[in-house]
């Protein structure tokens, strides 16, 4: 029983008068660990396509992660 895989796909749009970047995904990508797979490979990828090496992508994480994970108030996410 072979199952046609679809293809999904995550749409990011800066919106500079709010601040924030607004993510549309396709309806067939429902689970937020693919989800967060794809966008996390997508950010490994980039960052190696600009020449970032290993201790740079951790100083970065370690930069700006409190703005993605404070509270509802203060957290990125909480706009998505």
């Amino acid at each position: 029983m072979n199952e046609e895989i679809e293809n999904k796909s995550i749409k990011l749009e800066t919106d500079y008068k709010d601040q924030a970047i607004n993510m549309k995904f396709s309806d067939n990508l429902t689970d937020s660990r693919e989800r967060g797979y794809i966008l996390s490979a997508a950010l490994f990828a980039y960052c190696a396509s600009q020449g970032l090496d290993k201790q740079e992508v951790i100083e970065m994480v370690n930069s700006n992660y409190d703005q993605f994970t404070g509270g509802a108030s203060t957290s990125l996410f909480s706009r998505l």
